[in-house]
């Protein structure tokens, strides 16, 4: 009988359910306390069938808070779906299923703004607002989950609704902002909206990196520049002087003073410069080496004297080569030196992090 149950379920047929419910009223019951992935009011709701659904509703409740082998209820399924009738119906039986987390801590509300169902991701918010500031997996918010999955319309609905600077400025586990997300997935438009919006451009995740420096590195010059320019304009508009914002600090400070920003450049250009010109060093030195070992030192006479001739050419091309060799060991020890200072500031930057999050009694004891 639970096997014809399902299948009325798949059609939403709700004569069959009376029938089967006339005939044995424990069905229903059955169900909740069976070793099932599913019950029918999941199928239901996934597929659509509103009557059904009301119908399983109106005699057992209960069911709507019932999780599948994936840990999702009905609700998660039907918001998957953009059902949004059935959505409203569940939320009249028990709201507080809007907190209810599947297996990757997703409520019904974070699959409605994967999906981009907008409409539905409305109504949920609506009945339980709080549901949307819940993190998922990485530490990451419904924001987050917005841009990843470029659903820019569900991100405009959610933050006129809940947007305030502690949760637009939220940070997942690698201190990345929602514009940094936005910048890395080149979404030029969302990253505008942000900005226009009040995200702050100068918050670093834990690679020291705005927002902006994730845009520069694969944008065309000119779209990076003027939403670089944008940038600027909002800036100006701020009230205190802004800061630059670490990963490691509260989001109440902006802009970095003035000249550390120009300081960081100069080194980087600087370091690229001094690399660029021992390449082309080594590469002339390589050259050459090359050419002497073809052409030894002598010019015409060279036929003249052929044992100095020789032996001046492997003495011109054996300092060639050591110096060649020396200058490719003393670029790899460079490598190997900002590899490793970026490790050790990146240790640091963990040190801390976990140093700010002990707890008080740990550091009593």
């Amino acid at each position: 009988m639970e096997s014809e149950l399902y299948e009325a379920a798949m059609k939403g047929n709700v004569s069959s359910l009376l029938e089967l419910l006339r005939k044995d009223k424990l069905l229903l019951d059955r169900v909740m306390t069976g070793n099932h992935t599913e019950t029918p009011l999941h199928i239901a709701a996934m597929l659509g069938h509103l009557d059904f659904v009301e119908e399983v509703l109106a005699r057992k409740a209960e069911l709507a808070r019932e999780q599948d082998s994936q840990s999702l209820t009905p609700l998660h399924l039907a918001a998957a779906k953009g059902h949004l009738n059935i959505v409203a119906s569940l939320l009249r039986v028990s709201p507080e299923i809007c907190f209810v987390r599947d297996k990757y801590k997703r409520n019904p509300l974070h699959i409605a703004a994967v999906r981009g169902h907008v409409d539905v991701l409305e109504c949920l918010v609506q009945v339980r607002p709080d549901a949307a500031h819940s993190v998922v997996e990485h530490g990451q918010t419904i924001l987050h989950l917005c841009v990843k999955h470029n659903r820019l319309e569900a991100l405009k609905l959610l933050t006129n609704l809940l947007g305030n600077d502690q949760f637009i400025n939220s940070r997942d586990e690698d201190g990345n902002t929602i514009l940094h997300l936005a910048a890395i997935d080149r979404q030029t438009e969302t990253t505008m909206f942000l900005i226009n919006k009040g995200v702050n451009p100068n918050i670093t995740n834990f690679r020291g990196l705005t927002a902006l420096d994730l845009l520069e590195q694969g944008e065309s010059t000119r779209r990076a520049s003027e939403i670089k320019d944008s940038i600027h304009q909002i800036s100006e508009n701020l009230d205190p002087p802004e800061q630059k914002v670490s990963a490691n600090d509260t989001v109440t400070v902006f802009h970095p003073p003035i000249g550390e920003e120009d300081e960081r450049e100069r080194k980087r250009k600087w370091q690229d410069s001094m690399h660029e010109t021992l390449m082309v060093v080594a590469t002339l030195l390589a050259t050459m080496a090359f050419q002497l070992g073809n052409t030894p030192p002598g010019g015409i006479w060279q036929d003249d004297f052929p044992g100095d001739g020789k032996n001046a050419a492997h003495t011109a091309v054996g300092w060639a080569v050591l110096a060649w060799a020396a200058l490719m060991i003393l670029i790899f020890l460079c490598h190997v030196a900002r590899l490793i200072l970026k490790l050790v500031r990146k240790v640091q930057k963990l040190v801390l992090k976990a140093w700010k999050k002990r707890k008080p009694e740990d550091l009593i004891a």
